[in-house]
């Protein structure tokens, strides 16, 4: 069950809707502020949000800029401006406001390294910003299948979105007993057992951050 749910998720497409500006804009009350809008896809790839072809040849590949946008990403306060629901969350440098706007949740855990469990973040080399893995600490979204991981409170939000691709890996360790609702109750990793914590504060997390639906 958890794999086929894991398999039609490529096939879903979050809502979007069209809005119209220009990236460089400068808000009506000032004219020295820019505006530029950027969209996150569930592969933790970073885009202008109007490229037209959105792959990897047309993402932002530069680690110290994306360590730069992502350790600065926040929540979108601007509530005067008519982008304040589709983009959620800004990043900001200096008179630049970059709106962001994401598949699902804004980080997304694109590698994980094995021989010492960390995980890459957003495509940012592990040198810059990495992630330690803690099996109990995974938590599946049951409406989804989508696996989602707590990261450093200094992160807003602090929770990353599993790439797809490592969620796959990861699921043919999730042992299940049969009385949690399909869901796994624990994780076998390394030759030990983890029982699953499904921590409270992360499900909120997920819950109110996390704009993916099937």
């Amino acid at each position: 069950m958890f794999l086929s749910i894991l398999s039609s998720l490529n096939k879903c497409k979050p809502s979007t809707r069209l809005l119209s500006y220009v990236q460089g804009q400068a808000p009506p009350d000032r004219s020295d502020v820019r505006e530029y809008f950027y969209s996150i896809d569930s592969f933790g790839q970073l885009f202008l949000d109007d490229t037209r072809f959105k792959n990897f040849t047309s993402c932002y590949k530069d680690p110290k800029f994306l360590h730069f946008f992502f350790t600065r990403l926040r929540a979108n306060t601007y509530e005067d401006r008519p982008y304040f629901t589709t983009f959620p969350y800004v990043s900001l440098c200096g008179r630049e406001r970059n709106f962001i706007r994401c598949a699902d949740v804004p980080f997304v855990l694109t590698r994980l390294f094995d021989e010492n469990d960390l995980f890459e973040c957003c495509h940012i080399p592990t040198t810059n910003l990495s992630i330690q893995f803690q099996p109990e600490r995974l938590y599946i979204k049951p409406d989804t299948g989508r696996i989602y991981y707590p990261i450093s409170e200094k992160f807003y939000p602090s929770v990353a979105l599993i790439k797809d691709s490592i969620a796959e890996r990861l699921s043919s360790h999730l042992i299940y007993d049969g009385k949690s609702n399909d869901l796994p109750c624990s994780i076998e990793w390394k030759g030990k057992i983890y029982p699953l914590k499904n921590d409270p504060h992360i499900e909120k997390l997920v819950y109110e951050h996390s704009r993916f639906e099937i």
